[in-house]
């Protein structure tokens, strides 16, 4: 085919303009790129910050798995290498020349650095005093941040112990406790601390008194509901249907599996909300509160029974040695201790409230309206509906018993009759710790029906303590159990609430600050 001159230079036009066109486009598209590439470094510089902040967590959540006291020495701990020091330091306020130090992550130009957060009211974590400089409500909180070329991301790592307040329902044995045994005379208190504190599988059923009386072991039947995380160094009794946990609660079990044991005569149906865990790691208890005594201020160091009246943010405290006051709850370590002058009474099942009056016994009741930990060198004895005000938190913890009060009379032998007034239905909203003995109502065994004991928080016992009597669904004396887990605990504690030996940290929150330091 023949194309004209003027033909070839129409198509030449044409074919430089499509060039034009397309050197353009091309440059327009080289902008726009040219205009995100600062953005997308940006973006990738502050994906790298937080992920050395999350590495510098991790680092500190390291230190603290290797030595729980970690945090005790403050900024004075070891290098992380000859001539390295570790990057923990005092919270900065953000003005002036940065003075914190700093760690390079290795093969990359990002480093974090660790801020030690002092609890509320503190100017900074003191190695003389780590507990009261450091912990806001039992928990451990650190600000690190994480830094890469320019862009910089803080987090908020808060840590807490291991303990006893991870579960709504906390047991050394699933026995009675042996000091309760003194009604059966002929030493059988001595016989039972002998044979009975010890484990199921370490042999307790086999153990005899005389005839056919052996270690009493309480069970939990169809009607009692552990609304909550459960944990027991031991292995549960069960007859009928008892729930335990809701979805996702965890249930531990030290004893072997299945974890529990059927009672004789009864169905086998326990309910299980969350994952069963047995065998579990058993959890060891601290042998008294004494270092509670010790953090009380003297105006709320009593000795002696003692009667405390919550109200509020008040209390009203009736003591042989101070009469009758109304004080503040105590701030801002929040705790009150009452101590033994002569005691030396031992509990008794038949209890008749005659103990000396210099025994360090707390009476409780009424409600608080500020974090509160109440300690007693004997027992802590609820009289009273114990309920909160707001956002708040009570521990009540005592080296011996705590006991829900319940007056009888008219008692033969084990039968007897209510006295009034009776206490019926009784709510306690709060954390209960019973170091070397039980969780308990007086004189459960005798009297009639008393309803249901309604727990919102927390129980840990040394020994499983029993606040009534019955078979599947029914109450013959005392109570029956709805216990529910106060959630909170998860995250936080009464005021220096006690926590297992060795106890370990677990981080059980990450939150970002913004803007970052």
């Amino acid at each position: 085919m023949h194309v004209s001159t003027a033909e070839r230079g129409s198509t030449l036009f044409g074919v430089l303009v499509a060039l034009l066109l397309v050197l353009v486009a091309g440059a327009s598209a080289m902008g726009a790129v040219e205009g995100d590439l600062p953005a997308a470094r940006n973006d990738h510089d502050r994906k790298r910050a937080w992920e050395a902040a999350q590495a510098g967590v991790e680092w500190y959540a390291f230190q603290l798995t290797r030595d729980p006291a970690y945090w005790t020495t403050c900024t004075a701990v070891p290098p992380v290498a000859a001539g390295v020091p570790a990057p923990v330091n005092a919270a900065w306020d953000g003005t002036g020349t940065d003075p914190r130090i700093w760690r390079p992550l290795p093969q990359a130009d990002a480093r974090y650095t660790v801020e030690l957060l002092p609890a509320d009211g503190q100017a900074a974590c003191d190695p003389a005093q780590p507990q009261t400089s450091m912990l806001q409500l039992g928990t451990l909180r650190l600000r690190v941040t994480g830094q890469a070329r320019g862009e910089r991301r803080s987090l908020i790592a808060t840590f807490k112990r291991r303990g006893f307040l991870d579960f709504l329902y906390f047991t050394d044995f699933e026995t009675l406790d042996p000091v309760t045994y003194d009604h059966l005379g002929n030493g059988a208190s001595t016989w039972a601390q002998t044979n009975c504190a010890k484990y199921w599988r370490d042999g307790r059923g086999t153990a005899r008194l005389w005839g056919s009386v052996t270690c009493t072991e309480i069970q939990f039947t169809t009607g009692d509901a552990i609304d909550g995380p459960l944990h027991t160094n031991d292995g549960l009794l069960v007859c009928g249907a008892p729930r335990f946990g809701r979805a996702g609660d965890r249930v531990e079990m030290s004893g072997p599996a299945p974890g529990y044991r059927v009672a004789s005569g009864c169905s086998d149906g326990p309910q299980f909300g969350g994952a069963r865990t047995a065998p579990a790691t058993p959890l060891p208890m601290p042998p008294s509160n004494a270092s509670l005594k010790a953090l009380a201020a003297p105006a709320y160091r009593f000795t002696g029974r003692t009667s405390i009246t919550l109200d509020g943010t008040s209390m009203t405290v009736t003591n042989a040695a101070v009469g009758t006051k109304t004080l503040p709850l105590p701030a801002p370590n929040g705790v009150v201790y009452v101590s033994s002058a002569q005691c030396g009474t031992p509990y008794r099942m038949l209890q008749d409230y005659t103990k000396p009056s210099g025994c360090g016994e707390a009476v409780v009741r009424g409600t608080y309206g500020a974090d509160l930990t109440i300690g007693a060198d004997d027992d802590i004895v609820i009289d009273g509906d114990v309920r909160r005000d707001g956002d708040r938190m009570l521990g009540l913890i005592a080296n011996n018993f705590v006991r829900v009060q319940h007056k009888v009379m008219n008692r033969s032998g084990l039968a007897c009759q209510d006295r009034s007034p009776v206490l019926r239905d009784v709510t306690i909203e709060a954390a209960i710790l019973a170091l070397q003995h039980s969780f308990i109502v007086d004189n459960y065994f005798c009297g009639g029906d008393l309803g249901t004991l309604h727990v919102d928080g927390a129980i840990a016992q040394r020994f499983r303590g029993p606040v009534g009597t019955g078979g599947e669904g029914s109450v013959t004396s005392g109570f029956l159990k709805d216990y529910t887990y106060d959630d909170r605990l998860k995250f936080r504690e009464p005021p220096n609430f006690i926590d297992p030996v060795q106890a370990a940290w677990q981080l059980v929150r990450v939150t970002e600050q913004v803007p970052a330091r």
